[in-house]
């Protein structure tokens, strides 16, 4: 990795944690109401332009490196997360079923690649904390033969993981991330292609009449 990305991550991360209150409220209300705001807007056709990038370029990469800040436990003895706390993060898909209910419905978008790139990135932080840790948990398991240990017993022996195995696990589950990501984009891609081929076949149906005349 690039060090000016790591150095610039590393300073989001200190920043989110040194208010970690602030963000925490402002990030959990843009992404449990931004979306589906940004629906009602786009339909009423009063989206402001200025709105839709704020929330592209400012919002989503904040509240994506948050929803990663959630996954990062806050001592070694949960690393990586057990199954009774990654788990509860399964509901953060809810949010994101408006936009993506409109993105694959409507017929016409005004920002097509924003909402685009929204989706994507909001979903892949929640990919992370969810099914991203179901694959990194059943990864380490079928490569060491048994789950991570959560003993507690003794600081060391909180999560006792081999670390090769653990090594082994986090590129499938990289793996996984980087297709889900490819496959999302292509899918997103394909439907607004076919919904503008839809658009204009009608449009050249309609228009069929008058030429005639």
């Amino acid at each position: 990795m690039n060090r000016g990305l790591a150095r610039f991550i590393g300073d989001m991360f200190d920043l989110f944690a040194d208010h970690a209150l602030f963000f925490g409220i402002v990030g959990s209300l843009c992404f449990l109401f931004g979306p589906s705001l940004l629906v009602f807007l786009e339909r009423k056709e009063r989206l402001p332009r200025a709105v839709v990038w704020l929330f592209t370029f400012v919002l989503t990469p904040a509240i994506f490196l948050f929803l990663i800040f959630m996954a990062i436990p806050q001592s070694y003895c949960n690393d990586p997360l057990p199954h009774d706390a990654f788990r509860v993060f399964y509901p953060l898909f809810l949010p994101l079923i408006p936009l993506y209910v409109h993105y694959f419905r409507a017929e016409h978008l005004n920002h097509p690649f924003q909402f685009g790139f929204i989706l994507v990135g909001l979903s892949a932080g929640v990919f992370a904390l969810t099914i991203g840790y179901e694959i990194l948990h059943l990864a380490y398991q079928s490569v060491q033969g048994h789950g991570i240990v959560y003993s507690g017993a003794r600081a060391w022996e909180c999560a006792y993981v081999n670390h090769a195995s653990m090594s082994s696990a986090r590129d499938t589950r990289d793996t996984a991330l980087n297709l889900f990501l490819v496959i999302q984009v292509i899918v997103l891609v394909a439907v607004r292609i076919r919904k503008r081929r839809q658009r204009l076949n009608s449009e050249d149906e309609s228009s069929e009449p008058d030429i005639g005349a």
